[in-house]
């Protein structure tokens, strides 16, 4: 029998053989954690810990520069969006239904839809045992994780996805520390995982939403929103039945907040607010684009599209709400133009992705896109700061104490999540935008 014979033959069994078993590589796993930052994944990932160094065999952490606000209703629907997810309804489950005009699903036990929930496989259902998970997220973020992976473990799918959302509970409440804590116990709960599937490898996504920035008992900036709006002639209700009615959505103590009002009214409301200790901008959509409000002037974003792809311009009105003029004068220095004014996205990106403001452009601009509900002014705090809830603020106290971590804010440090991969292939750069993150998976969800 000839060579050629007895090749063809083995590849007919080789090809029988594995056919039933789904021999196309390995499976691909993806870990979305809640509100764990890249400072604290960085850190213990940090090769000069030598055999210390958590998640050996993963590329990154990637700093992922995500949206704004910063909270999981919004963040996960951009960072979902390359695989094919509908925008949220609002930008909490508590969000405003503009059709109706009317608040919706914050005093309900029915379950709000969350299209982003259903893009993974497993999470934890129910808003009791959610509210049970908050309440001991140390124990239930290693619970959350446990019953994921067995989850994991008994399917037969290709692309497994599973989402922890109890680790937003943890930093809260202890911050960094527990978090970090939270990460040992994941890479030491993957190594056991894989050594019970040594006949059933896969490979490993980790991501989180953004970050959790503070450290000290943080302020309240509701009672001082409240008391500018009463002194403004503004109503803060639960519907726009009258003029000057303003709805603000509360949901938790963020270092963010939406609001929502009739049109002719938008920029008087975000004048008052910018007035209040502690607000730091206010973001509305404007005829040609989005004004950026702020007590250190007003600045206008603009967006079009050119021949080679989008362009973005930062036209100061007064003073420079984003701190952004230095990145212009380079922007200009990199076009050779002292006179331009528009310049393409990536520039934009790579400018501005180390500030303060990381991407706040693009950012500012999709807070308005990522929702089926936009709201008329988004606000953003000051470090330090948050806004909620005095009932839940005072709540907390004989607890935990005083509130000293939170998210939501437009700066790096509540922006930023982080990207880990051991996929052979995935690009990891030193930071991505939120919705190119996860873009590598599309081709991998049936």
């Amino acid at each position: 029998m000839s060579r050629s014979y007895i090749s063809l033959g083995f590849a007919f069994v080789f090809f029988f053989a594995f056919a039933d078993v789904g021999f196309a590589g390995p499976r691909t796993l993806l870990i979305g954690v809640d509100a764990i930052p890249y400072e604290v994944a960085r850190k213990l990932t940090d090769p000069n810990l030598g055999e210390q160094a958590l998640f050996k065999g993963l590329k990154g952490p990637a700093a992922v520069i995500n949206t704004f606000p910063t909270g999981s209703y919004v963040a996960w629907t951009g960072l979902l969006r390359p695989l094919g997810v509908a925008k949220a309804l609002g930008y909490e489950a508590c969000h405003f239904d503009r059709q109706q005009a009317q608040l919706r699903g914050c005093f309900s036990l029915n379950t709000v839809p969350a299209p982003w929930k259903q893009m993974f496989d497993w999470y934890l259902k129910g808003i009791a045992r959610k509210a049970i998970a908050y309440g001991w997220p140390k124990k239930y973020s290693v619970s959350e994780m446990e019953q994921g992976f067995d989850a994991f473990q008994a399917s037969d799918k290709e692309f497994f996805g599973m989402y922890i959302v109890s680790t937003d509970g943890l930093g809260h409440v202890y911050g960094p520390e527990g978090l970090s804590d939270f990460l040992r116990k994941l890479d030491r709960g993957l190594l056991d995982l894989r050594e019970r599937m040594l006949d059933k490898p896969f490979q490993t996504v980790i991501v989180s939403d953004h970050g959790m920035p503070g450290g000290q008992p943080l302020k309240n900036t509701w009672p001082g929103v409240k008391d500018a709006m009463d002194r403004a002639g503004l109503h803060v209700a639960s519907s726009l039945e009258r003029e000057n009615d303003v709805v603000i959505v509360k949901f938790g103590l963020l270092s963010s907040f939406v609001l929502y009002t009739r049109k002719d009214i938008e920029a008087k409301v975000a004048s008052v607010l910018v007035s209040v200790p502690g607000v730091d901008l206010c973001v509305l959509p404007h005829h040609e684009g989005w004004q950026v409000a702020s007590a250190r002037g007003d600045a206008l974003i603009q967006r079009k599209q050119g021949p080679a792809g989008e362009l973005w311009s930062y036209q100061i009105l007064s003073g420079d709400p984003l701190n952004y003029s230095s990145i212009v004068v380079r922007l200009q220095e990199r076009a050779v133009d002292k006179t331009k004014t528009w310049f393409p996205d990536e520039w934009w990106f790579d400018a501005s992705k180390d500030h303060f403001y990381p991407d706040a452009l693009y950012r500012l601009a999709e807070g308005f896109a990522l929702v089926e509900n936009p709201a008329s002014i988004l606000c953003s705090n000051r470090p330090g700061y948050m806004f909620g809830s005095l009932l839940t603020e005072r709540a907390a106290i004989p607890t935990i104490g005083r509130l000293k971590w939170t998210h939501g804010a437009l700066y790096r440090d509540a922006a930023f999540g982080f990207l880990m991969s051991d996929i052979p292939d995935w690009p990891i750069s030193d930071a991505v935008r939120f919705d190119r993150a996860l873009a590598p998976l599309a081709g991998l969800i049936e």
